[in-house]
């Protein structure tokens, strides 16, 4: 039985089941899965909250959501930040140091040996070099969950990544809301 972690970009994992199936997910029965019969000994979930003053809907959806997660045996809530910016008068908000606490934790996790597999959730191909480093540096396996169409998916990933593995509409099924 191997050791599993799961690492989880939140906004883009959220945005990506979104486009692709248009469908919410148990998260907890989502890792579940990945994890199968192996020990699953941490999950990481990243985001960034929402300004409860600038937005109080979404963040009121936002802390259920988060109250959720909570309640998940080995899942870590890892916070970035939102920040605003201007462009041509309009306001946006940027989300930042999220990928930067997930690429560091999957090779200082992968370097203190916390996991012999890891599975990596995010289209995101700037984890390229986290996952090049775990599984060379530290002879770990890193699988990469690929969520959505091609134009999607992440060619840098798929390189780096020991194997990948498509999520499909049966596996969404299994683990719907």
């Amino acid at each position: 039985m191997k050791r599993i972690a799961i690492y989880i970009d939140g906004s883009n994992f959220y945005f990506s089941l979104k486009k692709r199936f248009t469908t919410q997910i148990n998260v907890e029965k989502f890792c579940k899965k990945l994890a199968s019969e192996d020990d699953l000994v941490k999950i990481n979930y990243y985001l960034a909250p929402v300004d409860s003053e600038r937005n109080p809907k979404l963040f009121a959806v936002q802390q259920r959501f988060i109250s959720n997660l909570r309640k998940i045996k080995n899942l870590k809530i890892i916070f970035g930040r939102l920040e605003k910016r201007k462009q041509d008068g309009n306001v946006y908000f940027v989300e930042k140091a999220t990928d930067v606490n997930l690429a560091l934790d999957i090779v200082l996790d992968a370097q203190a040996d916390e996991y012999e597999e890891a599975f990596i959730v995010s289209n995101d191909g700037d984890f390229s070099g986290a996952v090049k480093a775990a599984t060379e540096r530290f002879s770990k396996k890193i699988v990469y969950v690929a969520i959505g169409n091609s134009r999607m998916i992440s060619y840098h990933l798929k390189q780096v990544a020991s194997r990948t593995m498509k999520i499909n509409q049966d596996f969404i099924d299994e683990v719907r809301l």
